[in-house]
């Protein structure tokens, strides 16, 4: 399965230990495809430099060494339009990174898009949805 990983399960992933980092270490292991975009890498680094400024390095770090595919704004932009009416607009990239890049799921804490459940064909979970797609129990 190709996941797509929002900025707030990267942050916690890097910063707190449990299902998000978990899903990180997941990543290493290539029986998944992970997927972010350059939004996403952006705003994981913004928050770790706002919330978590002695993380950032370790932020820096932890994104160059993960084994995910980078969609370049470029490839997403146009799409970005396709989804007006969001409850948060700003999320409109990653409904657009993760369809053009054939997700088979957007993992995210973010309450605005789990409300919407799917979009073509693409589920949203949370992180420990995620885990049971992947067939995993919590240990």
């Amino acid at each position: 399965m190709r996941f797509f990983l929002d900025s707030n399960v990267l942050v916690s992933g890097i910063a707190f230990s449990g299902t998000e980092r978990w899903l990180l270490r997941v990543s290493f292991r290539g029986e998944h495809e992970f997927v972010i975009s350059e939004d996403v890498q952006r705003e994981t680094l913004e928050v770790m430099q706002e919330k978590f400024p002695r993380l950032r390095e370790q932020a820096e770090e932890a994104l160059s060494i993960l084994p995910v595919e980078v969609v370049p704004a470029k490839v997403y932009a146009e799409r970005v339009r396709a989804y007006p009416g969001l409850r948060d607009p700003k999320d409109a990239h990653i409904l657009a990174a993760a369809v053009v890049s054939r997700c088979d799921a957007i993992v995210t804490g973010d309450r605005d898009l789990l409300a919407l459940g799917e979009v073509e064909g693409i589920q949203i979970v949370r992180p420990s949805q995620a885990r049971r797609l992947m067939g995993e129990s919590r240990s």
